[in-house]
């Protein structure tokens, strides 16, 4: 069946396919979007207006089988549900964040009966949620700034106008606190984001610090202050180290 997107998020995900540097907005979006899944809640199960699931409801999803493994199928519009199930069926729109967290644990594939999707792994999903580090990550402060990797990504940034916002705060893995490292929070231009090229950016940011700040080590995160998302939030309570309109850093 011919895929003709019905939403901001299957274009996304069409862009995604065709060009591997736009999924950071596929993922985003598939985060902040509503989505679909089959069952229903105790007590809900006739309601045609909308209902918030509260802590302690007993939620029925509707799994599906592949290779002999369980996995839980989601879908980005009515059309693409209608694609998997081919009879009247009870289902739920739930925000996709908080889908992916209700349901932890187990595998995901979105639109499993069309011709774009996407397949996630429990691990996946938990770093979708959580970024890359996790919740084994654990937040030590605001960076004593290196002075080095602030002077090239302040010079880096002035070049580039998309950018708004860098944030850096100072982080640590769980079984390793004692190596604290920065991480890097960059804000993009909302009218600039759902196009932007963040590998290019990635390379251009990690080549600057092969040559001024050679072996150090440093994370870096899109900062999305409306979809918060990994390490966003804990980026948003520090103050920032340079600001397109006011920054202190030249």
């Amino acid at each position: 069946m011919l895929f003709i997107p019905e939403n901001e998020l299957e274009k996304a995900l069409l862009r995604a396919v065709k060009e591997p540097h736009a999924a950071p907005e596929f993922y985003r979006l598939l985060l902040s979007s509503d989505l679909l899944v089959l069952g229903s809640v105790e007590g809900h199960e006739t309601a045609s207006e909308a209902f918030s699931i509260e802590p302690g409801s007993k939620v029925s999803l509707v799994t599906g089988l592949k290779d002999d493994a369980r996995y839980l199928p989601v879908f980005s519009s009515l059309a693409r549900m209608q694609e998997y199930v081919k009879e009247e069926s009870k289902y739920l729109r739930v925000n996709g964040r908080e889908l992916l967290d209700m349901t932890r644990g187990g595998p995901v594939i979105l639109n499993p009966a069309s011709e774009y999707g996407k397949e996630l792994t429990a691990e996946q999903v938990r770093q979708l949620l959580d970024g890359p580090g996790g919740k084994s990550r654990t937040i030590v402060g605001e960076a004593v700034y290196p002075a080095d990797l602030v002077r090239l990504l302040a010079k880096l940034f002035t070049t580039r106008p998309e950018i708004e916002t860098g944030w850096m705060i100072q982080v640590a893995f769980a079984d390793r606190p004692q190596e604290p490292h920065p991480l890097i929070g960059i804000e993009i231009a909302s009218q600039t984001a759902a196009q932007y090229d963040w590998p290019a950016l990635m390379q251009a940011i990690e080549a600057s610090a092969q040559t001024s700040v050679p072996g150090m080590v440093f994370d870096v995160q899109r900062v999305d202050r409306y979809n918060p998302a990994g390490m966003a939030g804990a980026l948003l309570q520090a103050e920032p180290f340079y600001r397109r309109r006011n920054s202190t850093l030249n």
